[in-house]
């Protein structure tokens, strides 16, 4: 992958991101998997079968991380620059592309707002109550993996199934376990995912698409970093769900949000994807939302970007459904005009 594929970051967060790359194709056995799965594969084998240092890997992935959650309560505090980059003016997430777009920092941090808060288990679960779509949901548990074994389940099982009424019992049972610290983890006790709902899920190009359309192209670009937080804490030193966390952080200590719960449900029901539409609603890895296509120097970012800002845009092919773009943003007009919310 590194040699086939350019994406529009350093060398180094390209590297962090295609490793989580490689996770995903040997759970689902694609690429040079050949159809082989993998399911309970994880960051950590990655990085040991590649013989990286975890702990610098993880650490690296953090200060991404770590950079973002700076510039936002910088913004908060009214001393933020107009643009997107560290204390050393690279771009942040390594993406040196956010350079060149002058942003309203206000508007960022409602874009991390949104972002943050659209994959809430318990919101989801809200706009699924109250308009019908299901929409599906679920989040990071420190998992036994003996345990895991004995119940004969594995790591595809706990991702795909609905397991919300279990989760008591997993508890009990010791396939849910706390949190063993830094330092204190090995193979045995990973950090996976657990689906608590079923549904059709969502689509974080349409999440970017819902924070342009509805209000400017500096909240789609907080929408963006929110989702880049999500990719990146999969594997970092301290877990925790880091997105959430800000667009919390910034609900308590930004008072001029303007934003409410009933702006989140729209962004949740607006990106989601209907059941019955699964795999031709385009939803994006951070590693696809990045990836230069050679043919027109074009990645899905700037595609989107373009869009929004009434631009001009190269036909490009979105995430691994494929979907054309113009398809995908007549899609969503038509979606917006559905939105019940």
């Amino acid at each position: 992958m590194l040699y086939t594929m350019r994406l529009r970051t350093t060398e180094q967060a390209m590297e962090n991101i295609l490793m989580q790359s490689c996770e995903g194709h040997a759970q689902m056995g694609h690429g040079a998997f050949a159809g082989r799965k993998f399911p309970n594969t994880e960051m950590e084998d990655i990085v040991a079968a590649l013989g990286r240092n975890p702990d610098v890997v993880a650490q690296q992935r953090q200060d991404l991380i770590d950079e973002v959650r700076d510039w936002a309560c910088k913004a908060i505090d009214g001393t933020a620059p107009r643009t997107l980059v560290n204390d050393e003016g690279e771009g942040l997430i390594g993406c040196g592309l956010l350079r060149h777009f002058e942003v309203i920092p206000e508007d960022v941090l409602r874009g991390l707002y949104l972002g943050g808060l659209r994959d809430d288990s318990d919101l989801r679960l809200e706009v699924e109550k109250s308009t019908g779509l299901r929409i599906g949901g679920g989040k990071s548990y420190f998992i036994d993996t003996d345990v895991m074994h004995q119940m004969g389940l594995d790591g595809e099982q706990l991702a795909q199934g609905g397991h919300a009424d279990k989760i008591d019992s997993y508890r009990r049972e010791g396939l849910i376990v706390g949190d063993p610290g830094p330092g204190k983890r090995d193979d045995r006790i990973r950090y996976m995912y657990l689906r608590e709902r079923v549904g059709g899920g969502a689509s974080d190009d349409a999440a970017i698409l819902v924070g342009g359309k509805l209000y400017n192209l500096s909240v789609a670009l907080g929408v963006f970093l929110a989702d880049a937080i999500d990719t990146l804490e999969k594997f970092v030193i301290n877990y925790a769900d880091q997105d959430n966390d800000l667009a919390r952080h910034i609900e308590q200590h930004f008072p001029n949000l303007k934003l409410t719960r009933q702006d989140v449900y729209r962004m949740i029901w607006l990106n989601a994807v209907p059941p019955e539409q699964t795999g031709s609603v385009p939803d994006s890895s951070l590693r696809h939302m990045m990836e230069i296509d050679r043919l027109t120097d074009q990645n899905a970012l700037e595609s989107h970007l373009a869009y929004l800002a009434g631009h001009s845009y190269s036909p490009l092919l979105i995430a691994s459904e494929d979907v054309p773009n113009h398809e995908f943003y007549e899609w969503f007009e038509g979606r917006m005009k559905e939105c019940p919310i």
